[in-house]
């Protein structure tokens, strides 16, 4: 065993121990920012979603249904959760909606976490 906490819960160690506020918290608003994104990126569908946006500039709402054989509404309620988190970006044409990623380097955050999961 490397160290023991006595009665005080004070820690006594090999290893340097971190103490409250000697490595600064996100604030709030950064930690709810963070928890969006990754609520939104949760979904399988989702992150096929993104990565398609970041294999070519934007897709039309009818091109994600036919691409992953979805329905429109799953595919609208879909990219409505990317656009609430700030990961998709919406331009109306006519009566359709084109999406883009506010930013491209999404997927490579994504393939890192792929990096560490499988090995």
């Amino acid at each position: 065993m490397l160290g023991d906490c006595n009665k005080n819960n004070t820690c006594t160690t090999e290893i340097p121990r971190i103490h409250r506020g000697e490595i600064p918290l996100l604030e709030g608003a950064q930690v709810r920012a963070v928890t969006s994104v990754a609520k939104a990126l949760a979904d399988p569908i989702r992150v096929q979603m993104v990565y398609l946006l970041s294999r070519n500039k934007d897709f039309c709402t009818c091109e994600f249904e036919e691409i992953l054989e979805l329905s429109q509404s799953k595919v609208s309620y879909h990219l409505k959760q990317l656009l609430d988190a700030g990961i998709v970006t919406r331009e109306i044409h006519g009566s359709w909606s084109h999406y883009r990623l506010v930013d491209n380097e999404l997927l490579n955050y994504l393939e890192i976490c792929n990096v560490l999961v499988t090995g």
